[in-house]
């Protein structure tokens, strides 16, 4: 008997003991997001500042200590092409930072439409930060009348630089178009979570794509220039004229 109610007593004890939680404490899906994203909108807009900083610096020095240029297209070339490597600089920099709150919104809610459009995301962000570098060193490379002699900022090196990120954004775009093949379809992007967002990332790469294919074809028309004037033959005059 005594064992019986020794044995009710110590049941109804553990029946009554509280289990607190063992794993350890979390943060508010909402606040992570939100932090994040606030993270971003500082830090992009500085970067952009320290950039356009460090370009005003190049050129005041350039200005200062010109180098020589021979021919018109390279006047030409030296005067426009630091324009397109900004402009390659700044539109990284929002794909960055739509890629970022893209992928930290299906990090912490899990709703991405699909595993394709995620990875398409975490390949672009990747493309907008190897593109954000390079293209922020070359402007710099380009526009300074030092580093501009180097091996690293000759034509050759562009134009294998512009081809390997061409093929990258190509490659990025295709992805996402692959995973949300009806997100350009009028009226079908509503059951698509943050359509505007994976919209306006598809455009900037798509963006990116079509500038550096024109870079290309103005690159390969300089080159034919100069073939052709390296190839043009030279008047010779002869004996006995004046």
């Amino acid at each position: 008997m005594f064992h019986h109610h020794l044995k009710r007593h110590l049941t109804s004890r553990a029946n009554s003991t509280v289990t607190e939680p063992t794993g350890p404490p979390t943060f508010s899906n909402s606040y992570t997001t939100t932090a994040l994203t606030s993270i971003l909108a500082c830090a992009i807009p500085m970067i952009a500042l320290i950039f356009l900083a460090t370009i005003s610096w190049a050129l005041r020095y350039s200005m200062k200590n010109p180098r020589p240029i021979n021919k018109v297209s390279g006047y030409r070339l030296q005067r426009y092409a630091p324009l397109f490597y900004i402009f390659l600089f700044l539109a990284s920099l929002a794909e960055i930072a739509t890629s970022s709150w893209l992928l930290c919104q299906y990090e912490y809610h899990r709703n991405y439409p699909n595993l394709g459009t995620r990875t398409g995301v975490t390949f672009l962000l990747f493309v907008a930060c190897w593109t954000s570098v390079t293209a922020g060193v070359y402007s710099v490379l380009f526009i300074h009348p030092v580093w501009s002699q180097y091996s690293i900022s000759s034509v050759g090196s562009q134009v294998l630089w512009i081809f390997v990120t061409w093929i990258l954004w190509i490659v990025g775009s295709g992805l996402i178009n692959a995973a949300v093949p009806s997100l350009l379809v009028k009226g079908s992007c509503a059951n698509i979570v943050y359509c505007g967002q994976v919209r306006s990332l598809f455009a900037l790469g798509v963006l990116e794509s079509l500038t550096l294919t024109s870079s290309m074809l103005v690159v390969i028309l300089l080159a034919w220039q100069s073939t052709r004037d390296i190839l043009k033959p030279v008047d010779v005059p002869r004996k006995g004229q004046a």
